[in-house]
């Protein structure tokens, strides 16, 4: 098979669009992003949330802590939070790289 036979799949992989978790707005109105254990999306970007030891993770990277700074005990974050757990998700070591 040639490599135009895949030409339609990765194009309707490509137009399939992440479904946004669940959020509300808040009191001075940002919106905020409700935070489940698991796979969590917002905009396109997903992360792996682990409430029992405040955990972040990316696909193909090692799992870090979240940033202190953030408030998780409601469940909820803003936009800025979920931005910056995934920056400091996806700057972690890649699965397989680091120390041997």
């Amino acid at each position: 098979m040639t490599k135009f036979h895949f030409l339609p799949i990765v194009l309707l992989l490509a137009a399939c669009s992440v479904h946004n978790n669940p959020s509300r707005t808040g009191g001075s109105g940002v919106t905020e992003i409700q935070l489940i254990d698991g796979k969590n999306c917002w905009n396109n970007r997903c992360l792996r949330f682990d409430s029992t030891d405040r955990s972040v993770q990316v696909t193909g990277k090692f799992p870090v802590r979240a940033p202190r700074d953030i408030d998780l005990r409601s469940g909820y974050v803003t936009e800025a939070e979920f931005a910056q757990m995934f920056q400091t998700a996806n700057m972690a070591y890649a699965t397989g790289v680091g120390r041997r």
